[in-house]
């Protein structure tokens, strides 16, 4: 099996499911343990949305790789020179693969359970959710990391792509459990107030980072050209319009107006902020990819 990646729609996919399980993951934990119950709801709803994501993540990461039977070809082999498990630390695919397989076990199905059993042991469930925050926070930084894979090295010279996306995921992260909030039968406007407090300053500081990003990489002269396509060219509208416009300006506002004013509009208005951010974060990878 090839370990090349043909960066599209798919991959991208892929890129913003893990980066926002993982984010939905450390979310939860840490809301169970710093929140001593007061955010018990929002743990729990942060535990349920790892597993359905990430398995639709790696399904669309396996069908783009072209041969998906063979994906066990990462973890084992019974070839006359390597047989059993292997793991290749130097290699972007097989790290993942072991990552992914280690996230999925303990943070997508270990602690959920934990959840679904109500078995009123909090200590094991969050003694279980610590030992699956490296995990997710590999994973999360991962998804920017992968982008040395490409045969495009422009992405894989700065160190601020896989911090943009470590802050994307848990903005994305934290919508992804305030969409489940809004349509539960439980909503309190004081948690989602928290979580659009929260989210407001991730994007604020995502702002920031993007304009350094791009700032840096436009002076850069083996960069110029790829930056300069991707601001002002043929992929302007996705950069500016998508990812710029609809998944950071318009939530960030929506967000400011939400916390300014408590009024029964505050639900619905923080469930279109939360679509806007999610939809925003996938155009964020979408567009790094076309650029790649």
């Amino acid at each position: 099996m090839t370990n090349e990646l043909n960066w599209g729609f798919s991959i991208a996919l892929y890129l913003f499911l893990g980066g926002m399980s993982a984010a939905a993951y450390y979310i939860a934990v840490i809301a169970d343990i710093v929140g001593k119950g007061k955010y018990r709801h929002v743990a729990e709803i942060g535990s349920y949305v790892v597993l359905g994501p990430i398995c639709l993540g790696m399904l669309m990461l396996l069908l783009d790789l072209g041969k998906p039977l063979k994906f066990w070809h990462l973890m084992f082999q019974n070839g006359p020179l390597n047989k059993g498990l292997i793991f290749q630390p130097g290699s972007a695919m097989s790290l993942g693969v072991w990552l992914l397989v280690g996230f999925i076990l303990i943070c997508g199905i270990a602690y959920p359970l934990m959840w679904l059993s109500k078995s009123g042991n909090d200590n094991l469930r969050r003694k279980i959710g610590i030992v699956g925050m490296p995990f997710a926070l590999l994973i999360a930084v991962y998804t920017g990391v992968l982008l040395a894979a490409t045969s495009e090295p422009v992405w894989a010279d700065t160190p601020l792509l896989p911090v943009l996306f470590v802050l994307s995921a848990t903005s994305t992260g934290i919508a992804a459990i305030m969409v489940i909030i809004a349509f539960s039968s439980t909503v309190d406007s004081k948690v989602i107030a928290r979580l659009e407090k929260g989210d407001n300053l991730l994007i604020k500081i995502e702002l920031a980072v993007v304009a350094l990003l791009f700032a840096a990489l436009l002076f850069s002269s083996g960069a110029a050209g790829l930056v300069k396509n991707l601001m002002f060219g043929s992929y302007a509208v996705f950069f500016w319009v998508g990812f710029i416009l609809v998944g950071l300006l318009l939530p960030l506002s929506i967000q400011r107006y939400n916390l300014q004013r408590h009024n029964e509009a505050t639900g619905k208005l923080a469930l279109i902020s939360a679509l806007l951010v999610l939809f925003g974060g996938f155009f964020l990878r979408y567009v790094v990819l076309l650029a790649a």
